[in-house]
Order: C-alpha cells, then sequence, then structure tokens
C-alpha cells in the first residue's frame, strides 16, 4: 500500500525507527528534497538505533551486499555478514522476499516500513519485527544504498539466522521521481 511521503513520521511507533526516520528526512530536505547520501548520515543523531542499524549496498553487476550491520542485527544473523551478498547469507525462501524489497528501494525509490514474521532454524515459533528501509545514494550521485532499522521484538532465536519470513503488513512511500530527476537518470 502507497502513503503520502509526509504521514511516514505519524507511521512509526518505535522509538529507534523515528530518530533515524526524522534524520534521514532532515537530510532529504537539506539536499533540496533529493534522495540523500550515504556519506552525509550522522550515527550521533539516532543513537538508540544503532544495534538494529543495517546499511547494503548495491552491486554493479545488480546484486546486494552487506556494508554494516549493528550489534542486535549482528546477533540475529549469528555471526558478522559484512560484506556478503545476499545469496551468501538468506535462505532460498527468504532471498527472493528480502531482494524484491530492497530493489524497490533503490529502484522506485521508495521508503519501506514492514512487519514481519520470521522463523529461525532454532526456533520454529514465528518471531515479529519491523523494519524501515530507506534509499542513499553514493558519492556519485546514484541511488545504491539503504539504510534501515528492523528490530526483532523477541531475543530468543537470536544466533540462527532466519529461514522463513512472511510479510504481515507493508506500506511504501514513494520519493518523487522528479525530485530526483539528477539521479534517476545515472541509475
Amino acid at each position: 500500500m502507497e502513503r503520502p511521503l509526509a504521514t511516514l513520521l505519524e507511521s512509526l511507533t518505535l522509538p529507534g525507527h523515528r530518530a533515524a526516520t526524522q534524520h534521514w528526512l532532515d537530510l532529504y530536505r537539506a539536499a533540496g528534497n533529493r534522495v540523500p547520501a550515504l556519506s552525509s548520515l550522522d550515527p550521533l543523531r539516532f543513537p538508540a538505533a544503532l544495534p538494529d542499524t543495517w546499511i547494503v549496498d548495491r552491486d554493479e553487476d545488480g546484486g546486494f551486499r552487506y556494508h554494516l550491520l549493528g550489534e542486535n542485527m549482528i546477533a540475529w544473523q549469528g555471526s558478522n555478514p559484512k560484506g556478503q551478498t545476499f545469496e551468501e547469507i538468506y535462505t532460498p525462501s527468504v532471498l527472493p522476499i528480502v531482494t524484491a524489497m530492497v530493489r524497490q528501494v533503490v529502484e522506485r525509490p521508495a521508503i519501506c516500513h514492514q512487519h514481519t514474521l520470521s522463523t529461525t532454524r532454532n526456533r520454529l515459533s514465528p518471531v515479529p519485527s519491523e523494519r524501515i528501509a530507506l534509499p542513499l545514494a553514493g558519492s556519485d550521485g546514484r541511488i545504491r544504498h539503504l539504510f534501515g532499522v528492523t528490530v526483532y521484538k523477541t531475543r530468543d532465536g537470536h544466533g540462527d539466522g532466519m529461514i522463513r519470513t512472511d510479510i504481515q503488513s507493508e506500506h511504501w512511500y514513494p520519493v518523487a521521481q522528479a525530485e530526483i530527476a539528477d539521479t534517476a537518470t545515472t541509475t
């Protein structure tokens, strides 16, 4: 379901999501309503979200790999997947779901807010989570990074990664193409 960008903050209830998103929106406005650059992120603006934060890079071949993960994200995975591609990390049932979401964030571009249920290898009861994923530009102005915050609402199941994820709700907040016309032509 699509929603206007102006309504994004009112839909977020978790403090870390709100702080990270407010920072992104401030950067967006400061950049003249253009997707902000990865280098412009200031982690001091969203300290509560840092353990749940992640950054993903889009490779030249169109694949995705982790650039950075916070402590809770590393604990959830069971190891630090920094530098690994999605194909190296996710199971065949999870890979298409995660890849479709990040691809849309970068290519549309748009912000995605999801509620999911994830099953891990050692815990068959689904774990609820909430995720916000925001597009970022590289130093060349091309949109090829994602900045996100994912909060798993239980500590059970950490350390063994996802084997299944089901999207319970998903809202998209498009960033108008006209607002980023000079970077859209170079992606």
